[in-house]
């Protein structure tokens, strides 16, 4: 019954949302990682050691939906075939001409969009839900998001993420909802945020200001070293899985956003003070395994079917210098089901290889109960170079397989159960559905090894 009440007032919710939307992001790899030369990382500190904050009330923390589950039944395969429905994939989708798409046209274009997939042989999508502390669906939590209604500030006239599911699963296709659980907006966009979001409150409090949200470059990132963030972050989580039939939670690869001491320097200022003995490092790490953690935990109390998990860069030492305990996370149980690093590096790749770089991420997976997806791109076979790869910079135009036989190369990995690719634009173009003759070669031949691909 309050499964069905929370549905019934979110839809309600949902048709008295208003509208607006945002310019067209031009085609680009930004959320592609790059490649940086890896930097020597601090050994993880192994003694489990608990993250001091400041006193919390039980109704910080606490959310009126803890406690309530999802019957749905999810639908997740043996062998995943994943493709990454990024906010630059629909952003042209949802809007149109500064205002958000009307509903028929938007089913339109979707139709088109999952038809496409569908025949390609991708049996799951991943959608981007939450890019910039926002929400591609009506929220009690977030703000609607730029990407679908242009502005922030704006409101919806009708629920986009919920015609997706809908639509996908009457294709068989599986969803996992994407969020980006740390980065935020810009000065300028979160101004224009309701005060009814706790984002926007907490911007404007001098006393959280610069601690629970803070500026990095032309950014803000929410601070997970405060309970208040990361019980955010669980709850906007939990909503979705409360609210849709989605069949997992994915999390992609924004941690820390630098390395500078000044980004949580208060809160390490107090863990000291309480007698913390790790590193800043190490401390950012226990931050972050408190929130996966909790994600892993509030996933599975909601539909223990249900599947979370974390898609790294593909550079294992810039995720660890990033925050991101990969090897805790792949060791022990209770933090994700999946590990889906971005190996976005062809097989000549001077420093990080597609071979190489499959097996460091499989070699620190220690339990069989998380498993291996490998992500590929089709950003430089688009491109045609990479210009971080070395001696390998001119593999993608001078080759038109590479990704066929990185996706043989993956039947070898014993821990592996699917590959996930970044991202239709590569593919399709997501309003006409034209293909994109840049990969089509390269696309021609692997394709044919998808749909017969497996992995058990």
């Amino acid at each position: 019954m309050k499964l069905k009440l929370i549905k019934a007032i979110s839809a309600i919710l949902s048709l008295l949302m208003l509208a607006g939307c945002a310019p067209a992001v031009p085609e680009d790899t930004s959320d592609i990682p790059a490649d940086i030369t890896p930097e020597p990382t601090e050994a993880i500190e192994t003694t489990a050691e608990a993250t001091t904050e400041e006193e919390t009330t039980e109704e910080v923390t606490k959310d009126p939906m803890e406690n309530m589950t999802n019957p749905y039944t999810p639908l997740n395969y043996e062998d995943i075939k994943a493709i990454w429905l990024s906010q630059f994939d629909m952003n042209s989708v949802y809007c149109n001409g500064g205002t958000q798409s009307n509903e028929t046209n938007y089913r339109k274009m979707l139709d088109k969009i999952l038809d496409n997939v569908v025949s390609n042989g991708f049996n799951t999508v991943i959608v981007q839900v939450r890019p910039n502390a926002d929400s591609m669906y009506p929220s009690e939590y977030y703000p609607m998001s730029k990407y679908v209604v242009g502005s922030y500030g704006n409101k919806a006239k009708y629920d986009p993420f919920a015609i997706m599911i809908e639509e996908a699963h009457e294709r068989k296709l599986s969803v996992q909802a994407w969020i980006n659980p740390m980065r935020a907006m810009t000065t300028d966009e979160i101004s224009k945020v309701s005060n009814d979001f706790l984002i926007k409150q907490w911007y404007k409090d001098k006393e959280t200001k610069g601690k629970y949200v803070v500026a990095n470059g032309s950014n803000y990132y929410l601070n997970p070293a405060y309970e208040e963030v990361r019980a955010l972050i669980i709850n906007g989580a939990r909503e979705i899985l409360l609210k849709y039939e989605v069949d997992g939670l994915h999390m992609d690869d924004y941690f820390y956003p630098t390395t500078e001491s000044s980004f949580d320097a208060a809160a390490y200022k107090e863990y000291k003070a309480n007698g913390g003995k790790k590193s800043v490092e190490n401390f950012r790490k226990e931050n972050l395994n408190l929130l996966v953690s909790g994600l892993w935990q509030m996933t599975k109390s909601v539909n223990p079917d249900m599947i979370f998990g974390i898609s790294p860069a593909g550079n294992i030492n810039n995720v660890r210098r990033d925050g991101a305990d990969v090897d805790t996370w792949c060791a022990t149980e209770g933090y994700i089901d999946y590990i889906c690093p971005q190996v976005y590096f062809g097989l000549e790749h001077q420093t990080y290889d597609f071979v190489k770089v499959c097996k460091t991420f499989s070699d620190i997976i220690k339990t069989d109960k998380v498993k291996l997806i490998i992500g590929m791109t089709l950003g430089k076979a688009k491109s045609g170079t990479d210009n971080y790869a070395g001696t390998g910079k001119n593999e993608w135009a001078q080759n038109k397989d590479i990704l066929k036989r990185c996706l043989e190369h993956t039947e070898s990995l014993d821990k592996c159960i699917g590959v996930a690719y970044f991202c239709y634009q590569y593919f399709y173009s997501p309003t006409s559905g034209a293909e994109v003759k840049e990969t089509k070669t390269e696309r021609d031949n692997f394709i044919p090894v998808l749909k017969e691909i497996s992995w058990k």
